[in-house]
């Protein structure tokens, strides 16, 4: 596996805290969902950020369960974290093309003020987003985590928190 540039920079969170974590960045998109006092257009920024570091959080996460000792970069770029899961098990192409989609949404790309989010691409997050917390492999650590630390705030079937967007 290719080594980062920034030597040491590299995630140490627990896979546990990881899994928390993502969970709460879905109950977030579902808080601001529920929100009126700003319309879909000051919120969609916030919810597509929060989906996409979910599911950066759920790779991390497995990662970290699946090898502490791995060398996980701190990196938004959900591309690059695909690659060392499928570096791991060819199974995660079953979650490629979410993946790509949900990359269009992380840090490096939505600060752009020609970067509109529309109705249609949103509704995508979330399925995308749902995709990947189902996915067998990623559902099985999460699950896992979730009985051993007893947090599991989620349904099984997240997209009921998604309201009108399901």
């Amino acid at each position: 596996m290719k080594e980062d540039k920034k030597e040491g920079w590299y995630v140490t969170e627990e896979s546990h805290d990881l899994f928390k974590a993502a969970q709460k960045d879905i109950i977030t998109v579902n808080c601001l969902i529920k929100d009126t006092n700003f319309g879909f257009e000051e919120k969609v920024d916030s919810m597509c950020r929060n989906v996409t570091e979910a599911v950066e959080k759920m790779i991390k996460g497995w990662l970290r369960d699946y090898d502490p000792q791995l060398k996980v970069p701190k990196t938004h770029d959900l591309c690059k974290l695909y690659d060392i899961l499928y570096e791991i098990d060819e199974a995660f192409v079953k979650i490629k093309n979410q993946i790509n989609s949900l990359n269009n949404y992380t840090t490096e790309f939505r600060y752009s003020s020609k970067f509109k989010i529309e109705d249609h691409e949103f509704r995508e997050c979330l399925k995308n987003v749902k995709f990947v917390y189902d996915f067998e492999l990623i559902k099985n650590t999460r699950d896992k985590m979730n009985e051993k630390n007893k947090f599991n705030v989620l349904p099984d079937d997240i997209s009921a928190l998604f309201g009108e967007f399901s």
